[in-house]
């Protein structure tokens, strides 16, 4: 869907998913609205010490934004409000490693949203993955969150038998290209390797036990189903994921320590 032939002001309740410097002052904010999608806005003078809105436009900010749809290709944000519940996550930016994670998470929807098109959905499943990373931070906080994204998309691949013959046992490898996991006498040359443990978290985050996969603690598996989402998505949008979602292990707010960035993939 292109950008809408209407003009004038227009509000949504959204998440800034990137920011962009602008010139001297300004910044602009691609936003994921609840009622338009993804929206691509100029921020005027924000970067200025006394900006009346600026610090409220950083990525993993929830906010009630204001904006004005004029003929160019990027509407003017009047205001940004993070009063009235509107859910702001400071905490996750305060942390190397949380925020490293929250940021792999804005950028698949920011791949994956469409602009001016309506995504309830996919707005709502955002700010449910921020929340949790921000109050249970897991192992699988970007994994699984990636996988319900595949699922949303419908990209999401069978966890429960093979793909190609339907056994349910003795599943040792996933076909990305052919959507599912596969047996070993239909396992292609090109599928990649599964063990146990990573096919019960994924048939967890998969078929309706987020809370069991989530409470899992860090492993090798955990490792494997965060490596095999990206690939998943990657393959559905055709591009590579800039920021690396495998950032070593999670701990509880409290007791977080910053760690350093791995290499790129």
């Amino acid at each position: 869907m292109g950008a809408p032939d209407w003009t004038g002001p227009y509000r949504d309740e959204a998440v800034v998913l990137r920011t962009y410097r602008l010139g001297e002052a300004d910044r602009i904010v691609v936003l994921l609205g609840r009622d338009h999608g993804k929206i691509r806005g100029v921020a005027k003078g924000v970067r200025r010490t006394r900006s009346r809105f600026g610090s409220r436009l950083e990525p993993a900010s929830c906010v009630n934004v204001s904006l004005w749809r004029g003929r160019g290709e990027l509407d003017t944000i009047t205001g940004a409000d993070s009063a009235g519940g509107v859910e702001q996550f400071a905490a996750l930016r305060e942390d190397l490693g949380l925020i490293s994670r929250a940021m792999a998470m804005l950028e698949a929807v920011e791949r994956l949203a469409l602009e001016y098109t309506p995504s309830p959905e996919l707005h709502d499943r955002l700010l449910r993955g921020l929340r949790s990373l921000r109050t249970h931070p897991s192992a699988l906080s970007v994994g699984a969150f990636l996988w319900r994204l595949a699922q949303l998309e419908g990209v999401a691949p069978s966890a429960e038998g093979c793909v190609y013959c339907g056994h349910g046992d003795a599943l040792v490898a996933i076909d990305v290209a052919h959507g599912g996991l596969t047996c070993g006498p239909c396992r292609p040359a090109a599928a990649t390797a599964v063990d146990e443990e990573t096919v019960a978290i994924l048939r967890e985050v998969l078929g309706g036990q987020l809370a069991a996969a989530l409470s899992r603690p860090p492993s090798a598996a955990a490792e494997a189903v965060e490596r095999l989402a990206v690939a998943v998505l990657e393959q559905h949008i055709e591009r590579r994921l800039r920021v690396p979602p495998l950032l070593g292990a999670v701990a509880a707010p409290e007791r977080h320590k910053a760690r350093g960035r791995h290499p790129r993939r």
